[in-house]
């Protein structure tokens, strides 16, 4: 009877811990790594003229490359100052997380 109140006492010790909810460490923000940046000063229309070719397209976006550059940008309504294309780029470690 003892041992079996000690397992029953542990198990809900072990229950306990794992419910506790992690915190994440404090100082430094968390760092991702990042294939993307940002072409504020692109679009697709300019990709296009200038010889860009729209290799997929999905609901939403496009997928524009010319030899070995490569863009997506977002085919909606953007506010002014929103970045409509991204220029894929060998990912970067330490870039902050968004």
């Amino acid at each position: 009877m003892k041992s079996l109140l000690a397992i029953l006492l542990t198990s809900l010790a072990i229950g306990t811990a794992w419910a506790q909810p992690q915190q994440p460490p404090q100082g430094k923000p968390p760092t991702c790594v990042s294939q993307y940046s940002e072409a504020a000063a692109m679009s697709p229309g300019l990709l296009i003229s200038t010889g860009f070719d729209i290799k997929a397209a999905i609901p939403g976006g496009v997928w524009l490359q010319k030899d070995r550059e490569v863009y997506f940008c977002n085919t909606g309504r953007a506010a002014d100052g929103e970045t409509l294309c991204w220029k894929l780029r060998v990912p970067v470690k330490g870039q902050p997380c968004q």
